[in-house]
């Protein structure tokens, strides 16, 4: 937040607590001057939104977005207060533009699949669930750090559910990043030694690789899945994208499916 906003903190505090009309009551004077700050403007609108005023919530996200055409979360905002306003067209043009911005937001994709879910446009929603839950991984396996110090630790509830092909994906999206492999680590003798258990309880091995001598040579990720899981685990994002998933695909007739994704977004609920 731009220095000059020190006078949005107390209004933050107050949305913080889900004091929305106090906020509001501070945001007056910063939305009412000649040239307001995008953040004042996206912290009245939040507090409009999350008080059901949508009319009054997209007047004020659109003076943010104009005045921040490059904030994603702006566009997810705007989106879904024209979603919730049952604005559906618009908030599909407000949320494509928040992925263009960045491009792996999975929660603009969760709320771009439930838009398409309003709109009956179940196997675009059905699409776009899933595409989220692609962002969430790629946004995990860029964040891993991995050297030769990396624990090969076993984690007993790592097993082949729904998370395990979205981590397969992230998997193949690692090795296919220009920087993916530039820390790679090469197992020890003893890490080696237990290769198979590793690849079932944790760790993943890639051997399309080839050293200067044109040898095949084995790359490691050590505790690879087990790190994919936890992070799923530790915020409410992969359960949110999941369930919302089930919701579509009993829609859909899917019920098999739609119950193995309840399933599992109850088991990855924070």
């Amino acid at each position: 937040m731009d220095p000059d906003d020190a006078i949005l903190d107390e209004p933050l505090r107050f949305m913080q607590s889900q004091r929305y009309d106090e906020a509001l009551e501070l945001l007056q004077t910063p939305i009412s001057n000649a040239s307001p700050s995008w953040n004042a403007l996206y912290l009245a609108g939040q507090c409009h939104r999350f008080l059901n005023n949508f009319d009054s919530a997209v007047s004020l996200l659109s003076r943010a977005a104009a005045a921040a055409p490059a904030v994603a979360p702006v566009f997810l905002a705007l989106g879904i207060a024209f979603q919730m306003g049952g604005r559906l067209s618009e908030a599909r043009d407000a949320l494509a533009r928040a992925l263009e911005i960045e491009p792996d937001y999975a929660l603009a994709f969760n709320s771009l699949a439930m838009t398409q879910k309003l709109a009956g446009e179940f196997e675009k929603s059905v699409h776009n669930y899933d595409a989220g839950c692609k962002a969430l991984v790629r946004t995990i396996v860029k964040a891993m750090r991995n050297d030769r110090g990396s624990p090969i630790l076993k984690h007993r509830d790592t097993r082949g559910t729904l998370w395990m092909d979205h981590a397969l994906y992230g998997a193949m999206y690692l090795v296919a990043l220009d920087d993916g492999l530039s820390g790679m680590a090469m197992p020890t003798g003893e890490q080696a030694t237990e290769e198979e258990r590793t690849e079932r309880h944790g760790g993943l091995y890639w051997e399309d690789r080839a050293d200067e001598n044109g040898e095949t040579v084995r790359l490691f990720f050590p505790n690879f899945f087990n790190t994919v899981r936890d992070a799923f685990g530790r915020d409410q994002t992969y359960s949110t994208l999941i369930g919302n998933r089930s919701t579509v695909l009993k829609l859909l007739g899917r019920a098999t499916e739609a119950r193995e994704h309840r399933a599992e977004a109850l088991e990855f609920l924070p």
